[in-house]
């Protein structure tokens, strides 16, 4: 093995610079302008030790990347490597372009300044005699990698890649918890593809005088020895992940030597050890004289009930060693009968009789991440459910998300190796008492032969088979439950995540005729509905479903299009999938009678696709997935909350994104903030709780979003994210039972769906503007109903109902408000057009509120005072106003109806909205529950959720700057100060006398 060390005394060094004597203990020094051609004559698996961290000669990188392509190793001194590229005159530019050759798409600076001690890695220990020259809390980087550019299965959206490369932690900065919050020396080993069998070690720390004086050099000179061994990949794999007692387990240990790597003779001790208990221990020699290495070894003590884990060393004589845990399950249906089933209240989950607000993660594997179920590692999941359990999670989410196939390739014969591992998943998370919800399928579910994934009856009875496999193995299992599909999208595969989408199949275009006859036979009634002449539509037989293509969205078409179909269409997806979700719930029940179902929906709200309100009745609890609406939290979780199951904010996480230079746009800091908002909203509404998308970060695919998001980085040391969860879970672990009995608002929201599903949607910029109206300058409780079953305000009647411009109002929502008004004193504001039905026509529904085409610039007559209303881009080409300039107020049966003929939401001015409010909440008798204590704070939310003898506080801040807050609660008398620090939020929790009990982090909240 030969190296070449890159130090040049005159070129840019951050840090101090090694003396004389440091360097000459190094070796021979190559300069700047000799570099490149250094890297041109070294060969595969020589090294090179560039001191400089990000500065390299921009000349040289050619000669870097291809002395890296042919095997070569790196080791690297110096934070945010490669990224300062040096011209020849001496100029420097940062960029991302260099490091990024090495499939390294991001470098973040990473606060150490928690952590008290230092830790050498559990794989690869090179650094455990070299502690002293690094110190616990300098800052320094994580890394976000793409190694691959591939998918396994290509028509799967959810799919893995190659597993190209695999990063390790080679020195861990820990905190007083003992969680590994840095890795400041980390290694990438390569594996195939590109640069195999090379080794890359970055020590990602600016070097001080302490480095250099306390071993530096010698820490760096055995990095680049072990750096000089290449590559060997090993595993363990015992046949299955969980057997059952009596059966006898076997293991396979195989290696395989990479890329330039010589193939050496190892030796491997091996020890078994069953809940701590030695059970088998042995050595054995393995030569990998052709590169590579199998051995076949069967343990010959019988399987018992409990956990098993293996521990193994390898070593060989050149000084290459490597640390290895795996681990089994032998059946334990004792512990999986533990405890009892989580059940569904109205509001929140229910375990052992009490409220358990959600506090979650999802989890796979931190090692292979979604190939967990085919490449098991039962010790990784142990390892990392007890720390999960330590912070306070109470619910793991996971599944399967790609490569249904593996699972059960043909049609009803399930892959028992699979089956083992989803069993021993379940065991571990039973062992750390967490609740598992495992989710079936993902996005579109698996069709197997069929030719349509939804309707198809082949595909449905293969779905079937594959749910009752996994089931029927866990009937009294009482810590998991079953999450039908991942963000359902209907019905095409290929195209998911933007609405409706026919595939034009002969089941769907059947379907579609029965929903339609079903609602009315009659054809001419749809040929009137959709404005299309008997020319067009003959006979049933010349339905089709629509595509998006042929409906016209936008005022301007340049081809004539359909104006009417595609709200029957949306209607018509919702009650398929609210179908096909019954029917694989109730073979769910059938099998296991009393285990939860839910579907994983995200924020289809906005895209048209799966609502909770058309599919809530077919499961015990629903969800959403708060992703890219950040500044609309607050409506995600009310539009996602159905009046009589609980829902879990199931997905939250930040997706990346970018600067216009191609650099990540948030730092860390951010991040955090930004899910502690996302947290705090997630148990606004009546919400259940929240669930953290994902624990750790999965490079193992061709996506950047998943390469960044998790609390954990790629190395594995956990973001500050991770302890937004850990704070919540120790909030909740302590005081969420106390929440019980949500006493309802006495405001209603109706979502117009039939706005929504129409060809001219406006509702969601209508209650995004209406739901911050209420939370940031209204303090304002709210629930929601939508258009389509208004049942629950029959059963318990508010006192307001806000009808958000709905423009097409149903016909039929029409009637039941008629209905529910006739009956209760209820006050109802309905906002912009008020005569026009689901279908845009006018229906003469109230004297007089003809609509009109809208201006740029209107006015309200409201309490005696002209208020101005100002709609700007397209609103005067897409909207209609109703023709009148006044608040109207008329008497129906016990209750009223305000009537804004404007669609105020939709305006751009906030305080004739927010005027406009106050006057129905006045006139409905609906008093505030709350009210500052001075001046309002700009840019804070303050949520107040009454329980039976508890209250539960939100406040967010979405401001610049820290605030003082004051304010006065009505119920209690009670006043409350407090801080608020800029994008932060705080949650805590009073008694029935207004009495603190407990906050977030114990934050102080003084009470008057």
């Amino acid at each position: 093995m030969a190296f070449v060390v890159f130090y040049d005394s005159s070129f840019p060094f951050a840090g101090t610079r090694p003396d004389p004597g440091h360097l000459s203990a190094i070796g021979t020094l190559t300069g700047a302008g000799d570099l490149a051609g250094a890297l041109s004559a070294a060969a595969a698996g020589d090294v090179l030790l560039h001191l400089h961290g990000a500065h390299v000669p921009r000349a040289a990188w050619p000669a870097l990347c291809g002395f890296v392509a042919r095997g070569g190793h790196l080791v690297t001194l110096g934070r945010q490597p490669f990224s300062r590229p040096v011209d020849a005159d001496g100029g420097v530019a940062e960029q991302a372009a260099l490091f990024r050759d090495l499939d390294i798409h991001e470098m973040l600076a990473v606060d150490a300044g928690g952590a008290e001690t230092l830790a050498a890695g559990t794989e690869y220990r090179w650094l455990a005699d070299h502690l002293a020259a690094f110190s616990p809390a300098a800052p320094t980087d994580g890394f976000v990698l793409m190694p691959t550019r591939d998918k396994d299965q290509p028509l799967d959206s959810g799919s893995a890649g190659p597993m190209d490369a695999r990063i390790y932690p080679l020195l861990s900065a820990r905190n007083a918890a003992g969680h590994a919050i840095a890795s400041p020396v980390v290694l990438i080993e390569r594996l195939r593809g590109a640069a195999a069998g090379s080794r890359q070690v970055f020590a990602n720390i600016e070097p001080d005088a302490a480095f250099w004086d306390n071993g530096g050099v010698a820490a760096l000179l055995a990095l680049v020895a072990h750096a000089a061994l290449g590559v060997t990949e090993w595993w363990i794999k015992p046949d299955y992940a969980c057997y059952y007692p009596g059966e006898t387990v076997s293991l396979t240990v195989q290696g395989e030597a990479l890329g330039a790597t010589p193939p050496r003779r190892w030796q491997l001790a091996l020890q078994v050890s069953l809940d701590d208990e030695p059970v088998f221990g042995s050595r054995f020699d393995l030569d990998m004289h052709d590169g590579a290495a199998s051995l076949r070894i069967s343990l010959p003590e019988a399987v018992r009930s409990g956990l098993y884990r293996i521990s193994a060393t390898l070593h060989h004589d050149g000084g290459g060693s490597v640390h290895l845990q795996q681990g089994f399950w032998g059946r334990d249906d004792t512990l999986l009968a533990r405890g009892e089933r989580l059940a569904a209240g109205r509001d929140y989950l229910i375990r052992d009789g009490k409220p358990m607000p959600v506090v979650g993660m999802t989890y796979m594997a931190s090692d292979v991440h979604r190939k967990f179920l085919q490449l098991p590692n039962v010790a990784v999941w142990d390892d990392d459910m007890a720390t999960l359990a330590g912070m306070g999670v109470n619910y793991l989410r996971t599944g399967v998300w790609s490569a249904w196939r593996q699972l059960m390739f043909v049609d009803g014969h399930a892959n028992e190796a699979a089956l083992r591992a989803i069993d021993a998943f379940i065991h571990t998370a039973a062992l750390h008492d967490l609740e598992c919800c495992f989710t079936f399928f993902a996005f579109t579910p698996e069709a197997w032969e069929g030719a349509n994934p939804y309707l198809d009856p082949r595909s449905r009875a293969a779905q079937k088979r594959f749910i009752r496999a996994i089931v029927g193995r866990h009937t009294e299992t009482r810590r998991v439950h079953w999450d039908l599909i991942n963000e359902p999208s209907l019905f095409d595969p290929a195209r998911i995540f933007v609405g409706p989408r026919s595939l034009g199949d002969a089941f769907e275009m059947e379907a579609f005729r029965r929903y339609l006859q079903a609602r009315n036979p009659d054809l001419a009634y749809w040929q009137a509905a959709w404005d299309v002449s008997p020319a067009q539509l003959p006979d049933w037989s010349a339905l089709r479903p629509p595509q998006p293509d042929e409906v016209g969205f936008n005022t301007t078409e340049i081809l004539p299009k359909q104006h009417g179909i595609w709200l029957d269409y949306a209607l018509f997806t919702q009650h398929a999938h609210a179908e096909w979700a019954a029917d694989l719930a109730q073979t769910i029940r059938q099998t296991s009678p009393g285990a939860l179902v839910c579907v994983g929906q995200d924020e289809a709200l906005g895209q048209q696709r799966p609502s909770p309100f058309f599919y809530a009745d077919a499961v015990d609890y629903t969800t959403v997935h708060s992703w890219w609406l950040n500044d609309a939290l607050g409506w995600d979780s009310l539009f996602s909350k159905t009046p009589n199951v609980p829902n879990v904010v199931q997905e939250t996480g930040i997706m990346h994104v970018e600067r216009p230079d191609g650099r990540s746009r948030r730092s860390e800091a951010e991040l955090y903030a930004l899910l502690e908002r996302k947290y705090a909203w997630s148990y606004a509404f009546g919400n259940a709780g929240a669930v953290h998308w994902i624990w750790n970060i999965n490079y193992h695919m061709d996506n950047i979003n998943e390469s960044h998001i998790g609390a954990c980085r790629a190395d594995g040391s956990m973001k500050p994210e991770a302890e937004v969860t850990a704070a919540f879970g120790a909030l909740f672990g302590a005081h969420g039972a106390q929440l019980s009995d949500r006493q309802l608002p006495d405001v209603a929201v109706v979502y117009p769906f039939s706005n929504d599903y129409s060809n001219r949607r406006s509702t969601l910029d209508a209650t995004q503007a209406l739901v911050r109206s209420a939370l940031f300058e209204l303090g304002l409780p709210l629930r929601a109903v939508g258009d389509h079953d208004l049942s629950d305000l029959f059963a318990n009647p508010p006192k307001l109902i806000l009808l958000p411009s709905p423009h097409n109002l149903n016909r039929a929502t029409w009637a039941a408000l008629e209905a529910l008004l006739d009956r209760h004193d209820i006050t109802v504001l309905l906002t912009g057009p008020a005569d026009l039905d689901e279908y845009w026509r006018p229906t003469g529904r109230i004297a007089g509120a003809a609509s009109r085409n809208l201006n740029r610039e209107e006015t309200l007559l409201l309490d005696d005072r002209r208020w101005r209303a100002s709609f700007g881009g397209e609103a005067i080409a897409r909207l209609s106003t109703g023709d009148d300039d006044a608040l109207v107020e008329r008497t129906m049966g016990r209750g009223r109806l305000l009537w804004c003929p404007l669609p105020l939401e939709l305006n751009q001015r906030t305080d004739v909205l927010d005027a406009l409010y106050r006057h129905a909440l006045a006139r409905a008798g609906v008093a505030l529950p709350w009210r500052w204590l001075g001046d309002a704070p700009e840019g804070v939310a303050l949520h107040r959720q009454a329980f039976v003898d508890h209250t539960l506080w939100i406040a967010v801040s979405e401001a610049a700057r820290d605030h003082a807050l004051s304010w006065f609660d009505a119920a209690t008398g009670r006043s409350y100060t407090t801080t608020l620090a800029a994008g932060r939020a705080l949650v805590f929790i009073t008694d029935e006398a207004g009495r603190v009990v407990g906050s977030l982090r114990s934050q102080p909240v003084a009470v008057a």
